[in-house]
C-alpha cells in the first residue's frame, strides 16, 4: 500500500471515530459497540493489499460516516417519557432543488375555482 494511500485509510478511520463521537455523545454502550464495529472492521480489511479494493472500501467508509453524521439523531431522556433530540446543522439538508432549476407552478386550491352549479 502506498504511503498517500495508507494516510487517507487513517484519515478515514479517525474522521468515523471523531463521527462516532459526535454522534453518540454521552451514550457509553453505543460509543462502545461502533467503536468496536469500526475497529473490527478495519481489522477485517487489514490484509487487503488490491489498491482498487482499498480505495473502494475507503469510499463505503466515507459514504457511511456521512450517513451517521446526517441521519442519526441522539435522543435523550429527560424526564420519564420525555426527551430531548439532539439536532445539529449536519441534519438540517436542504431539500431545494440546485439552482436554475424550474421551480413547479403552485396547484390551484378548490376555493380559487370557480363553482358550478
Amino acid at each position: 500500500m502506498s504511503a498517500e494511500l495508507r494516510r487517507e485509510v487513517l484519515k478515514t478511520f479517525k474522521k468515523l471515530h471523531r463521527t462516532r463521537l459526535n454522534t453518540f455523545q454521552g451514550d457509553q454502550y453505543a460509543l462502545s459497540f461502533v467503536r468496536n464495529k469500526i475497529n473490527d472492521e478495519y481489522k477485517k480489511n487489514k490484509n487487503v493489499t488490491d489498491a482498487a479494493a482499498i480505495n473502494e472500501l475507503n469510499k463505503f467508509a466515507n459514504e457511511v460516516e456521512h450517513e451517521v453524521k446526517t441521519t442519526i439523531i441522539q435522543a435523550v431522556e429527560k424526564k420519564p417519557g420525555i426527551f430531548e433530540l439532539k439536532v445539529r446543522n449536519d441534519h438540517l439538508i436542504d431539500n431545494v432543488p440546485p439552482p436554475g432549476t424550474p421551480l413547479p407552478k403552485p396547484e390551484r386550491r378548490c376555493s380559487d375555482r370557480k363553482s358550478k352549479s
